[in-house]
């Protein structure tokens, strides 16, 4: 395939230098570059991460927990003095029952050295419905990365298609140029040899003037189209690249919108993101129904107590708790309404995005079916433009006809060539909207999305 640089047509034309060894930038490699540099993908990753982290988190509701406590303490009070020689078996029979030594103890010091272990039995559902939740939000996080990196392919796709028709564009408006000033030469020759009048090689001069204008805003046109490009593959704005030769492909298949609605509704991954939604608010209002239950754990605690720092002496205890709330203001009755119009309010919100989806398919395939129809029509009378331009250049060398005549030919030439481009780009980008409509970037294979 030959390849055109948007930057080697401006060294033609004179504009900007490039290396001689620069490198042909691919649609591919494009798209390559964005999904590996684009910040909206890290950071949908990293949502992914913590989405994930919090699923753990959750599901370690279920298991027992550990904890290891150490206490130094110092006090006179007469009940902590007593308890603290109880608990290091110190107590003397005679000594420490007298009015004195119970009222007025001497500072008590006092080590423990506490391992505690809570196994939950029962939550009234909660946990599982946390972990729900969890799940729920990571499958979110998911979909909501994978349709983040079908949008982040859609903007390359776009941005590549445009800087390639703009540099194409540029390239016809350097023929208009050309022509243009082919057409002051000419009328310069003939009006100094009388064969034409002052006036037709002034219109020339005024022709040429506008047709610079025109090529002054095809140059714009390409710089804004490599900016665009630059920012969405990350790629250095001090590199010039090369790119794949533009091509106005006819032949992107279009299919029946009923099918590719279906297709749609079925795989958008913003639409599986919000019935994960849906999905978590629902398990939140079983999680907040669970405040009803009583919830029961086994506690096991071993402790020893020293008053030296160190584990002479050991104690230990096992035990249930069960434990259940009565009222809390009615605090537990709104959560769960709000849970509620929560998942409501989601599944509405869903219905809203379908209805959009149903659009974005109908409207990117009539886009597509009006820009083939263009292209057919403006390509069919390019050769016709083109052989029109010829024939009234040749009349006028002749003296048969008017100068007029052979500006209105290059006029109807560059108007058809621009159409066929407009149309062209046009179907490249009604394809690639409706690639996005139907989800068909969200795939990880996206290299093969675009054959």
């Amino acid at each position: 395939m030959r390849s055109i640089n948007i930057f080697s047509l401006a060294v033609l034309l004179g504009l900007v230098n490039i290396p001689v060894q620069a490198q042909v930038l691919t649609l591919s490699d494009a798209i390559q570059r964005a999904l590996e540099q684009n910040p909206a993908i890290s950071a949908t990753r990293y949502r992914v991460k913590a989405a994930s982290a919090a699923t753990r988190v959750a599901q370690g509701a279920h298991l027992p927990q550990l904890d290891l406590n150490y206490i130094a303490r110092q006090s006179n009070n007469p009940l902590d003095a007593f308890a603290d020689k109880l608990n290091t078996r110190s107590v003397d029979p005679v000594l420490d029952f007298t009015a004195d030594a119970l009222n007025e103890p001497d500072p008590s010091t006092l080590y423990n050295t506490q391992l505690s272990l809570r196994i939950p039995v029962y939550a009234g559902g909660a946990d599982a419905a946390g972990v729900r939740v969890a799940s729920a939000r990571e499958q979110g996080a998911v979909h909501r990365r994978d349709r983040v990196q079908a949008q982040v392919i859609h903007q390359t796709i776009q941005a590549y298609r445009k800087s390639q028709a703009t540099t194409k564009a540029l390239a016809i408006s350097d023929d208009a140029v050309k022509a243009a000033k082919e057409h002051v030469k000419t009328t310069s020759q003939l009006a100094r040899a009388g064969r034409i009048i002052t006036s037709d090689k002034l219109t020339a001069e005024i022709y040429l003037a506008g047709i610079q204008a025109q090529y002054e805003q095809a140059r714009l046109q390409v710089d804004l189209a490599i900016e665009q490009l630059l920012q969405v593959t990350g790629l250095d704005t001090k590199d010039e690249t090369i790119l794949s030769a533009w091509q106005a492909n006819s032949n992107i298949p279009v299919g029946k919108a009923k099918p590719l609605v279906q297709q749609a509704l079925a795989t958008r991954k913003d639409l599986l993101s919000l019935e994960s939604q849906i999905k978590a608010a629902e398990a939140r209002v079983d999680q907040a129904s669970a405040a009803y239950q009583p919830r029961v754990d086994v506690i096991a605690t071993s402790n020893w107590y020293d008053q030296n720092g160190g584990f002479d002496e050991q104690s230990w205890a096992v035990g249930g708790v069960i434990n259940m709330n009565l009222y809390a203001g009615d605090r537990h009755r709104q959560q769960i309404a709000a849970n509620k119009f929560r998942a409501n309010m989601m599944r509405d919100k869903l219905r809203q995005q379908q209805l959009m989806v149903r659009r974005q398919v109908r409207s990117a395939i009539a886009r597509e079916q009006a820009a083939r129809r263009r292209l057919k029509i403006s390509s069919r009378y390019n050769d016709k433009a083109r052989q029109t331009v010829r024939l009234v250049k040749k009349r006028y060398g002749q003296g048969r006809t008017i100068l007029i005549d052979l500006l209105q030919a290059e006029r109807a030439l560059i108007a058809t060539r621009q159409e066929t481009l407009a149309a062209g780009l046009e179907l490249q980008l009604a394809d690639s909207d409706l690639n996005l409509a139907t989800g068909k970037w969200a795939s990880a294979d996206w290299q093969g999305a675009l054959k």
